[in-house]
């Protein structure tokens, strides 16, 4: 076998192991109803206060006994910047029945220039490093982004994911209130 030969399999080799292990990880992350495993993330998560794009303190303990869908995101991630348009399009199909808030991994000001550019509808907060803190108390062990929690109204995680999350599977995990609501 010649040289080329042998890189090109160690290549080869090389990003199949790669994608192994990220299906394997994402595969072992939860996807769906929650026991309340990430109960400190929950309390953690209404005991915070943070920044809105206009500066204004925003607590978020103004959720509690709603169901809340939490973003976490950033506006240099290419998934997060996805799938905010199907947030969007959820939150107001569901508007009164599901709250929505944004937790910006990234900086103030880029947040406040992504929420003026693409007025998702629901809340762009500036979570910085608590925002990755709280990530890692819902169980986000790696700190990768985009991930999404959803929390009933009882402060149970319901459901969450880590990766880019589709319409689709939002409909689904929101689905009783869906139909509570129509």
């Amino acid at each position: 076998m010649t040289r080329t030969r042998r890189i090109l399999v160690a290549l080869v080799v090389s990003v199949a192991a790669l994608v192994a292990g990220v299906t394997a990880f994402q595969w072992r992350q939860p996807s769906h109803g929650g026991t309340g495993v990430a109960g400190d993330g929950v309390e953690l998560f209404y005991a915070q206060t943070l920044r809105d794009p206009d500066g204004h303190l925003q607590g978020l303990a103004a959720q509690r006994g709603k169901v809340t869908v939490i973003n976490f995101w950033a506006t240099w991630c290419v998934p997060c910047v996805q799938e905010i348009p199907e947030f969007a399009r959820v939150n107001r199909a569901m508007r009164g029945r599901v709250s929505f808030v944004g937790l910006g991994i990234d900086s103030p000001d880029n947040i406040a220039a992504f929420d003026d550019r693409f007025k998702p509808g629901y809340p762009l907060l500036a979570a910085g490093a608590v925002g990755s803190e709280l990530a890692r108390a819902f169980g986000n062990a790696s700190g990768g982004l985009p991930f999404t929690v959803v929390v009933d109204e009882r402060g149970r995680v319901i459901g969450s994911h880590l990766g880019r999350v589709d319409e689709k599977t939002l409909r689904g995990w929101l689905a009783p209130w869906l139909q509570a609501g129509s």
